[in-house]
C-alpha cells in the first residue's frame, strides 16, 4: 500500500484518466472530487470519514 499526502486543492491521477482532488479537510471528514476523463465512473462514495479509515493510518507513539 502506498500513502500519498495531498493538501486542499491538490490532485492525483490514477490510471491516466481518474482525477482525484482534495476539496476540503475538516476534523472528521475529507471531501474529495473524483472525475474521469472517459466520462464514466463505476462507483462513487460521497464522503469518507476519517474514523472509518483510522485503521489505515499508523498511530504515533507518545513519549
Amino acid at each position: 500500500m502506498k500513502v500519498i499526502a495531498r493538501g486542499v486543492a491538490e490532485s492525483l491521477v490514477i490510471d491516466g484518466h481518474i482525477l482525484i482532488t482534495v476539496k476540503s479537510v475538516e476534523k472528521d471528514a475529507v471531501l474529495l472530487s473524483i472525475e474521469s476523463t472517459r466520462g464514466e465512473f463505476p462507483y462513487r462514495e460521497e464522503t469518507v470519514t476519517l474514523d472509518r479509515l483510522a485503521h489505515l493510518v499508523p498511530q504515533s507513539s507518545s513519549r
